[in-house]
């Protein structure tokens, strides 16, 4: 590791302990609380809180609707924000959609129209105002009336002790702000030297097998070197899914990047997405749908929070290749929707052996037989976990999850049945729309292999892996090219003991049938 590497790697790890401090600080419960009822209490459609920095000479939204921390920040002089808090006093306001300002510059960017605003000042113990709630576009129409500005003042004063808290430690966020900056710098000088797209490693790392394999461990399981652990903690401490997360859930190469290219055509089908939605322009790569602990342990929380900022009022996909009980967030919204895709373990089996052979990363031992890693494989101490207890947990998860989140795909299906795929995700995702059938008919042709390999090679947008190298081969039944007798029965007596009592699961039913007798 290079020292340009190893001083990125101590700056971002500042960069979360920053962001640590800061979750532990801000009491994200009682702001979640907030953004979730003061809308309704106030008969409104929009809410904001926002907190003072006079260094700045500026105030930044740390929670509202349909937006994230910082993703707003308003001038104390040239805002109605910044009046009422240089003021102290309530400002009530209607016909702003009329009016130029602040509020039109901010409702541009989020493609929203203000109306109507009340804003309330947010006073500490000593008077001193060190913030202020916000709500926009009463939903009558009408303008706020007094006994609005009287219900909003009790809530500020409520929420007071809280604001008064993140004032008083603003500059974690300016230290934040600073190493933001750093670390661009520093990324730069990077990409000078390697490839974009690059993924660094993080310790502890070690060979789990005499083969290769670096990894770490977090709850038992094997996970790659490329996640810091430190990522994985904080989401698990920190991070609550939002009713508009949908996560794409599978283990490694059972049609991850053809299941993400049905999910992207299949939103931008039914949604209108701004130009600064990541997946505007149908990229699948990591800067559309990434993958957690991946964004956060390679990028920063910045780059965390600018990814949740532009997608914050649209659908936001999310891939993951954990095993269930390993969902790297503190709480699964009830809304939140899971599509989980798998795939005939011999095929599996097939496809990590050539992309664990190849990866960069993983010290995998060139020499590495196919029979031998099929040993390894039915072990089930590899990357994300024992591959039938995957899909076994998946399918049948425990209380985090309802049946009603999940949505389960076969890989076969997505290759040959293409249009009952994009119904299936149709009727999940988007239950009240219909799809014409022009458009099944687009996104069955955009997710042809070689539809697919030819668009991400002429424009692979945040797309990370050399598609030349790493789209393979794109049918169902390119294991038998490869494996071995043997091999084949390791997995079916692995396939029928760990899948006991699934015999009749409509998407096992077919694997198991098809296995060899032992």
């Amino acid at each position: 590791m290079t020292s340009l590497d190893q001083g990125m790697q101590r700056v971002v790890a500042r960069r979360q302990e920053l962001a640590r401090r800061w979750d532990a600080l801000r009491n994200n419960d009682l702001l979640a609380l907030l953004v979730v009822t003061l809308p309704g209490l106030m008969w409104a459609e929009r809410c904001g809180l926002f907190v003072l920095d006079p260094d700045a000479q500026e105030l930044w939204l740390e929670a509202g609707t349909d937006v994230m921390q910082r993703q707003i920040c308003v001038d104390l002089e040239d805002s109605m924000v910044g009046a009422c808090v240089r003021t102290g006093s309530c400002i009530n306001r209607s016909g702003l959609e009329h009016d130029d300002g602040a509020h039109q510059q901010a409702g541009a960017a989020l493609d929203y129209v203000v109306s109507t605003a009340l804003t309330v000042p947010i006073q500490a113990e000593d008077g001193e105002v060190v913030g202020a709630l916000q709500v926009l576009n009463r939903r009558d129409g009408q303008a706020f009336t007094a006994a609005d500005q009287a219900q909003l003042e009790a809530v500020a004063h409520a929420i007071a002790p809280s604001v008064q808290a993140m004032f008083a430690s603003r500059r974690l966020q300016q230290r934040s702000q600073r190493l933001d900056r750093t670390i661009a710098v520093l990324r730069d000088r990077l990409e000078a030297m390697r490839p974009g797209h690059s993924f660094r490693t993080f310790e502890p790392a070690a060979l789990a097998h005499a083969e290769g394999f670096l990894h770490h461990r977090w709850n038992g399981r094997c996970y790659p070197p490329f996640i810091d652990q430190r990522a994985t903690a904080h989401l698990t401490q920190t991070w609550d899914t939002q009713a508009h997360d949908v996560f794409l859930a599978t283990h490694q190469k059972v049609g991850t990047h053809l299941a993400k290219k049905f999910l992207v055509e299949l939103v931008r089908a039914n949604v209108e997405l701004p130009a600064r939605h990541p997946m505007a322009d149908g990229d699948i790569g990591h800067g559309a749908m990434p993958w957690p602990e991946v964004l956060l342990s390679q990028e920063t929380p910045g780059d965390w929070e600018q990814f949740l900022a532009a997608t914050s009022d649209r659908l936001r996909l999310w891939y993951l290749h954990c095993a269930v009980d390993d969902i790297p967030c503190r709480r699964i919204h009830p809304q939140t929707r899971f599509v989980v895709a798998i795939r005939d373990p011999r095929a599996a089996l097939v496809s990590q052996y050539f992309f664990w052979l190849r990866h960069p990363l993983l010290q995998v031992d060139p020499e590495l037989d196919l029979d031998r890693f099929a040993e390894l494989f039915v072990q089930g101490d590899l990357y994300f976990g024992n591959y039938f207890s995957h899909v076994r947990g998946w399918l049948k998860p425990g209380p985090r999850l309802q049946s009603a989140q999940i949505c389960a795909l076969r890989y076969e299906d997505m290759v040959e049945r293409k249009h009952e795929t994009v119904g299936q995700l149709q009727r999940f995702l988007f239950p009240s729309a219909d799809l014409p059938s022009e458009r099944t008919e687009a996104i069955a042709a955009a997710t042809e292999f070689q539809a697919m390999k030819q668009g991400i090679t002429a424009n692979p947008g945040s797309f990370h892996l050399n598609p030349k190298l790493y789209f393979r081969a794109g049918t169902t039944d390119n294991w038998r090219q490869h494996l071995s007798s043997r091999a084949e029965a390791l997995v079916a007596a692995a396939a029928r003991e760990q899948w006991a009592g699934l015999e009749e699961h409509p998407l096992l039913r077919d694997y198991l049938k098809a296995m060899p007798d032992l």
